[in-house]
């Protein structure tokens, strides 16, 4: 590709003339990530700024540099625009030619129930026959090939590489407020976006509640013409949503209890399996979900009613629930010799860890005991909740690491402490090593207790702790091994 026809059709946000007619082979953004004849297009982070990276860039082969500071003398051409970063989805979009690709394509937003709606609406689709992919938080899934996730959202050239790579007819994307606002899906032409619920997350990036709520909005402000926004509407802020998009005209529809929703989750039960009936237009059909709990019949009804908009018959879909085999890290249990029942969750918001708590007394959990941390770089107003939470529900907690994220492991401990003295109760312990600390709860269970260990659900461990394990799961899995022996 030429340099001249990347940068076709944006001179409002150039800032230089005369564009060199010279051929190029990749654009990123990294500079380790630049090969031979690539394009380095140099971004102002949050945390480090990519112009400080521009001569590592042409040592490793740039053919160019695109940026947004002062031109400087280099040995490659410079392109200064107005603004890299908002520029960089264009580019990217523009390289990989994904603008012309004829895939139908769905976003799906909210704080919680994203992954898991993801998934069971992929399921739906493929069992009807339609190959989906699928970008997210647990895996990347182009052409039935699982490729490892980066962030929720991947960054722009990743995401448009991943797009140019599938040849399925419909792509899933899951979409997060940084996402969002950070430009990383400018750009796509959304033919659906679903909002699963909106709660207390990311604040301390998004500062308030409002604003985060802001966010989110926007991504259905690049549905197309004829695209539908799907509201799943069992909490405050999807009404206020639905009368928003209502008012600029948009192709709105939601489920949910109320005799306005085109779709109504009617008749839940929890109590062994998760059963439920979904009424639309005077039809009513009979769901028996494989997973627990209410949020997933709110997930499940979210997907089914998108997937009837898509054209699949009701019968398959609601087959296709019935067999749902799950997600990795989201409510995994597994049943220990003693009789305890441990379960993995990727819970990380108060909403979400309100949900596990109220599904595992519907199972009838005679005590719970609860394993939690927190993010070295996350949202601290949360945790106080989060701790309170624990506390009232559980029969005994323990506070533990979670990924650092660059944070000191003592200043962790430390935070933990302060956390634990100010909000916590007598419930409440703290031990460092989370693979100790979930090893010291297991060996205190008995028949009918159940072991609830949240944050990270299949993520890897970031760091080394005392057992040779990799994840929650294994964790679990080689205590039940030891036991055995």
């Amino acid at each position: 590709m030429k340099l001249s026809s990347l940068l076709q059709l944006i001179e409002s946000d150039l800032l230089t003339d005369n564009i060199p007619d010279i051929s190029i082979s990749g654009i990123h953004f990294h500079s380790k990530k630049i090969q031979q004849n690539f394009v380095f297009v140099a971004i102002s982070g949050y945390e480090t700024d990519g112009h400080e990276y521009i001569e590592d860039a042409i040592k490793a082969g740039a053919a160019a540099i695109i940026g947004e500071k002062e031109k400087r003398e280099l040995s490659v051409p410079y392109i200064r625009v107005k603004n890299s970063r908002n520029l960089l989805p264009i580019l990217a979009q523009r390289f990989f030619d994904t603008g012309t690709k004829k895939h139908t394509i769905i976003g799906i937003t909210g704080t919680n129930g994203k992954t898991t709606t993801s998934y069971m609406l992929r399921h739906i689709l493929e069992s009807a026959g339609i190959r989906c992919s699928l970008i997210g938080t647990v895996n990347n899934i182009i052409n039935d090939e699982l490729l490892p996730p980066s962030n929720t959202t991947p960054d722009p050239i990743t995401l448009h590489e991943l797009m140019y790579k599938s040849e399925d007819e419909v792509i899933i994307l899951e979409v997060s407020s940084h996402g969002i606002d950070q430009g990383r899906v400018n750009g796509i032409p959304f033919d659906y976006v679903l909002f699963t619920n909106l709660s207390h997350d990311h604040l301390d990036y998004h500062g308030t509640i409002y604003k985060y709520f802001e966010v989110k909005a926007q991504l259905f402000n690049q549905l197309t013409h004829e695209g539908e926004a799907i509201v799943s509407n069992y909490c405050d802020w999807s009404r206020r949503l639905i009368d928003r998009l209502a008012n600029a005209q948009k192709n709105v529809f939601s489920v949910g209890h109320q005799e306005s929703d085109h779709m109504n989750l009617n008749n839940v039960n929890v109590e062994f399996s998760t059963e439920f009936d979904l009424k639309q237009a005077e039809q009513q059909h009979k769901v028996t979900l494989p997973l627990n709990g209410l949020h997933n019949a709110q997930n499940a009804s979210l997907s089914f009613f998108t997937a009837r908009r898509l054209g699949i018959p009701a019968d398959q879909a609601v087959q296709a629930l019935n067999s749902f085999p799950g997600v990795p890290g989201r409510f995994e249990t597994y049943t220990h010799p003693s009789g305890a029942t441990c379960v993995v969750d990727y819970a990380h918001t108060p909403d979400g860890l309100s949900h596990c708590f109220q599904t595992l007394k519907k199972q009838g959990a005679k005590r719970i005991f609860h394993i939690f941390g927190f993010r070295g770089n996350g949202d601290p107003s949360k945790r106080k909740e989060m701790i309170n939470i624990s506390s009232t529900f559980s029969d005994q907690y323990i506070l533990t690491l979670d990924d650092l994220k660059g944070m000191d492991a003592k200043e962790m401990v430390n935070e933990l402490h302060r956390l634990q003295d100010m909000y916590g109760n007598k419930k409440g312990t703290i031990i460092e090593d989370r693979t100790v600390a979930i090893q010291s709860i297991i060996q205190q269970t008995q028949e009918e207790d159940w072991i609830l260990i949240t944050g990270k659900g299949p993520e890897s461990y970031k760091q080394a702790f005392h057992y040779p394990t990799s994840t929650d799961k294994d964790t679990i899995l080689y205590n039940m091994e030891t036991y055995r022996a």
